[in-house]
């Protein structure tokens, strides 16, 4: 059976900010939401994955509602590492930022399909390049400020001192006077440049980032605290939310995770082993999870495996049948 073709997604907190934002401007963000078939969930729930087209268009929608032509890069101001979830506080613990980029560019597609994200090394500086996959239909100047101002937010946060260097190029003209563009973020800004890119001094790639500020450690909990109505979640529960979000990357593992919940490793296996359970039953519940998500959404199985960390399809089929009692095709058939 072929894959069938899936429409580009996005995950919903690339709309973090909007309700302040849009409440700024006295407009409305659920109607916004709501005339692209959006939940106002979405306002509240980071996680959720939703049309890339669809994100692109409440973007242009709300510009042309607010008569503001700067939302996109206004609404860069909100975000930052932050944005990207477990996967933010992940690349902010690299050893150096060009790692930290590397943890970004390579698991992006996690955050969001149908991004393009090139990084150039020339003599003295660096060229980080976006593209996008979507409906060519779709005006996209709004899309690319917010992205490529988020983009230089989590460079400024992990290397701030270098990044008065840096300069963003847009392939479209100014979407209003210039100087407007410097109420929102700090950038250089560039236009009708062959590409849209941020450039900033090679060097910047051997810094070791900056620590995890605590809004993204707070964010990270808050994220963690999700759908729990203010009560403190078990530890088994913020360890499976932490394996989901890293298993794709291959970086759920025992030493990362408890590094993220300032534990130990002795101590969380400690405190896993106290509630009744151990790291390795929880990946296992885990990857079942999304190798069951992923089979009602026909994706090849080989595409399934390598997104759960096995290099052979085969590992894979023996454990799924060792989860389930069936193969993974006899799950699919039969589902």
């Amino acid at each position: 059976m072929s894959q069938a073709k899936i429409a580009s997604q996005v995950k919903s907190s690339a709309l973090m900010g909007l309700y302040p934002l849009c409440r700024r401007l006295q407009i409305n963000p659920v109607k916004l939401l709501a005339d692209e078939g959006l939940s106002s969930t979405v306002l509240r729930s980071t996680d959720l994955m939703i049309p890339y087209d669809s994100f692109a268009h409440v973007l242009n929608r709300a510009a042309d509602t607010a008569d503001f032509p700067l939302f996109g890069i206004a609404l860069s101001s909100y975000q930052g590492l932050k944005t990207f979830g477990p996967l933010g506080l992940l690349a902010a613990e690299s050893a150096t930022v060009a790692d930290a980029l590397d943890v970004i560019r390579k698991y992006f597609h996690f955050h969001a399909q149908g991004v393009l994200i090139d990084i150039a090394l020339r003599e003295k500086d660096v060229e980080l390049s976006i593209e996008f996959d979507i409906d060519p239909a779709i005006s996209l100047e709004q899309t690319f400020e917010l992205s490529l101002g988020l983009g230089y937010n989590v460079l400024r946060e992990m290397a701030p001192e270098w990044m008065e260097r840096a300069k963003i190029h847009f392939s479209h003209g100014p979407l209003a006077a210039p100087e407007e563009y410097k109420r929102y973020t700090p950038a250089k800004i560039c236009f009708e440049q062959e590409k849209n890119a941020i450039i900033f001094p090679i060097q910047l790639l051997r810094q070791t980032p900056r620590p995890a500020s605590d809004e993204i450690k707070s964010y990270l909990e808050s994220f963690l605290e999700r759908e729990s109505k203010g009560r403190e979640q078990p530890l088994q529960y913020k360890v499976s939310k932490l394996i989901f979000e890293l298993i794709p990357t291959g970086d759920a593992t025992l030493p990362t995770i408890a590094s993220m919940l300032g534990m130990n490793v002795r101590t969380l296996q400690r405190e896993l082993q106290l509630a009744g359970t151990e790291f390795r039953l929880l990946v296992d519940q885990v990857r079942f999870q999304i190798a069951r998500e992923a089979l009602e959404r026909n994706y090849t199985l080989t595409d399934i495996a390598l997104n759960l960390g096995y290099s052979e399809l085969s590992a894979f089929s023996r454990a799924f049948k060792r989860w389930s009692g069936v193969s993974p095709q006899q799950w699919r058939q039969t589902s």
